[in-house]
């Protein structure tokens, strides 16, 4: 492929990427706006949260590293008939592992009375049943691997709408179960059409399933244990705020809130990178010097967007939460604060992630999530009996915040030891000027009076030099994104 076909295709997929995960945030913050105002209010969204906290453990565990892996193996190969049997082997490999996980789910859930206290067992069970459609993934993977996200992207949000016109006030609609039900009828109809789509564009080959089925898991196993280290970290912070708050439920449903809020900023990484990764994956292959170029100005890129949406946040935010419209989010303040710079150290996280995935080091990245997972745990243990025993949703945030850092520190040792030279010195220079600056808004915001005028005016300041220096850094990559992948 040409270099000027590579990155229209890039840029395509990014955008589209970009709009669908836009469009599923904005009606997904429509869907949290209804249900915590409006519909279950704190306590109900709280329990809703723990369940969908819950399940996607397993959901999530249930996927693995199966559609990495079937994405990069599909970018990889021309042959027809050795994308069909990929394609086979990998919705095989995920019929198992999803039934195993829905088996999991079921015991663990019978196993801890608390859990049955926040939700009731029929509503956890009929929502579960969503892991035994784990082979959705792969039919995914399909469209990811050819760059055409159009298919999942207008599913995806046709979905969401239903959904935000399902739970209008003043309809049917007014109890969790019944929300439950109608994610789970809505989700399970999108996963179908994708999932026939797929098959009818790449009609998988069944003929040696099994041993393709074992050569994915070989090949994906380092980046299962990845995910199920990863995916844990997502939701084990409110699965332990379930458990040590089960009498005080507003806690979680306020820290649900804030992440909801928080994981909106991750449609800007995740949709640069449905483009990204694919062609990085091929320019490994291809020429070191040409990855180690393109990594170096997509780390800029990456660290600029992370500095400038954290720092401008930081200053809206308390504006926002003075209003009396949202004064029953307030409660929610610091942690969404704190979340949001967590956000800005998750944009890091992802970009190295996928490197070192596209690279072929993905059994690295164990080590590296499951340092994070012990020291979240670990974390929240702490600030929920001691440092916060109170205030559980506070302590859950700076878990979060502090492990995210952890997870940057981590992954830049492993590409100074695998991919030395990839970043620059410039690279490590932009990486402290961030952390700096995120470190300096927080100081401002919990060391100066709500709201005063000196920490709103020092804020514009932070952001005013932010954006003037990395718009310096990045003056040349607007004049030549043709080149990003040049091959």
């Amino acid at each position: 492929m040409t270099e000027e076909r590579l990155f229209r295709r890039v840029a395509q997929t990014s955008g589209y990427a970009f709009f669908g995960k836009f469009g599923a945030k904005l009606l997904g913050l429509g869907h949290w706006f209804l249900l915590f105002f409006l519909v279950l209010e704190a306590d109900g969204f709280g329990q809703f949260s723990f369940l969908l906290a819950y399940v996607g453990i397993f959901s999530g565990l249930a996927e693995g590293g199966v559609s990495g892996i079937l994405v990069r193996q599909l970018r990889q190969t021309d042959d027809e008939t050795e994308r069909r049997k990929l394609f086979g082997g990998s919705l095989l490999l995920l019929l198992l592992q999803g039934t195993l996980f829905w088996l999991i789910l079921v015991v663990a859930y019978f196993l801890i009375p608390s859990f049955r206290v926040l939700v009731e067992p029929r509503v956890v069970l009929m929502y579960s049943t969503v892991i035994l459609f784990a082979p959705h993934s792969a039919c995914e993977g399909v469209f990811r691997a050819s760059m055409q996200l159009r298919v999942p992207v207008y599913v995806n949000l046709a979905r969401y709408g239903l959904f935000l016109l399902a739970i209008n006030p003043g309809g049917p609609i007014d109890s969790i179960a019944e929300v439950v039900l109608a994610w789970w009828i809505l989700m399970v109809s999108g996963i179908l059409v994708v999932s026939f789509l797929a098959l009818r564009k790449l009609p998988p080959l069944w003929k040696g399933v099994m041993s393709t089925s074992r050569s994915l898991f070989r090949d994906s196993a380092p980046l299962f244990f990845t995910r199920l280290a990863t995916v844990f970290y997502y939701r084990v912070d409110q699965v332990m705020l379930g458990l040590f708050f089960a009498d005080r439920p507003e806690h979680l449903g306020w820290y649900s809130s804030a992440v909801r809020w928080a994981e909106a900023l991750n449609l800007i990484p995740a949709a640069l990178m449905e483009g990204i990764y694919p062609a990085l994956s091929r320019v490994w292959t291809e020429s070191r010097s040409a990855f180690d170029s393109v990594v170096r100005r997509v780390w800029l890129l990456f660290v600029g967007l992370a500095g400038t949406v954290v720092l401008l946040l930081c200053l809206l935010i308390p504006i926002a939460m003075a209003g009396e419209f949202i004064e029953a989010l307030r409660p929610a303040e610091t942690p969404l604060l704190l979340l949001v710079i967590a956000e800005g150290f998750i944009f890091l996280n992802l970009l190295l992630f996928q490197l070192l995935v596209a690279a072929g080091f993905q059994q690295r990245l164990m080590a590296v999530t499951g340092t994070m997972v012990v020291a979240n745990v670990l974390l929240n243990l702490w600030f929920f009996t001691t440092f916060f025993s109170g205030a559980g949703h506070t302590g859950a945030a700076w878990s979060t915040m502090l492990t995210e850092a952890l997870g940057v520190g981590l992954q830049i040792c492993l590409m100074r030891r695998f991919l030395g030279g990839t970043l620059d010195r410039i690279s490590y220079l932009v990486l402290c000027v961030f952390v700096s600056a995120c470190c300096l808004s927080l100081v401002l915001y919990l060391g100066l009076p709500f709201n005063s005028p000196l920490s709103e005016s020092l804020q514009v300041v932070l952001i005013v030099g932010w954006l003037a220096w990395t718009g310096w850094l990045l003056k040349d990559e607007v004049k030549n994104l043709p080149g990003l992948f040049r091959q």
